[in-house]
């Protein structure tokens, strides 16, 4: 019998029950009230984000080096 493996979800595709937002709603959005600007710097327009994927891509923009 052949059992398929079961792979862990990637990091960037989240499982359906996480809901995603577009830019416009996590600029618009309490939690993110600080980092507006940088929200609107590094999110594309048209794609949708979960809140984490929007909290590690500000992370890493803020993290970054200059």
């Amino acid at each position: 019998m052949v059992t398929k493996k079961k792979t862990a979800p990637q990091e960037d595709q989240p499982t359906a029950a996480e809901p995603r937002f577009t830019k416009e709603q996590l600029v618009k959005s309490k939690a993110f009230s600080q980092h507006k600007d940088t929200l609107n710097a590094i999110l594309e327009a048209g794609k949708t984000y979960t809140k984490e994927q929007a909290e590690r891509l500000v992370s890493e923009f803020l993290e970054r080096k200059v």
